[in-house]
């Protein structure tokens, strides 16, 4: 059984399956999440645009799911058995804001 389960979700105008969580690391709260897309043709207009406006599910370690929406950026995408994968990660976090600075 599955700590979090997937649920409908938009990443920018693209919509699909996925959800986000937030975990905490040595620089700060972070949000992640992974998004399967309804099709995978809309892969393209991902590769395309730098960031993106997930809206959707965001899990918390002590309390359930919570409808958010925040700017968020691709890291990665991935071909499963269930699809495209794709890997994201807030704009904000500290990590890639670190990232940016070096």
């Amino acid at each position: 059984m599955s700590l979090y389960e997937m649920e409908d979700v938009m990443l920018g105008d693209i919509p699909g399956r996925g959800y986000a969580f937030k975990r905490r690391t040595a620089f700060g709260k972070a949000r992640r999440g992974i998004f399967f897309p309804n099709d995978e043709e809309d892969l393209e207009k991902l590769k395309e645009d730098e960031t993106f406006e997930f809206n959707g599910p965001c899990y918390y370690r002590k309390r359930g799911p919570r409808d958010r929406t925040f700017e968020v950026q691709v890291i990665d995408i991935t071909s499963t058995r269930m699809g495209e994968r794709v890997d994201f990660e807030a704009v904000d976090n500290p990590e890639p804001v670190l990232r940016a600075a070096e």
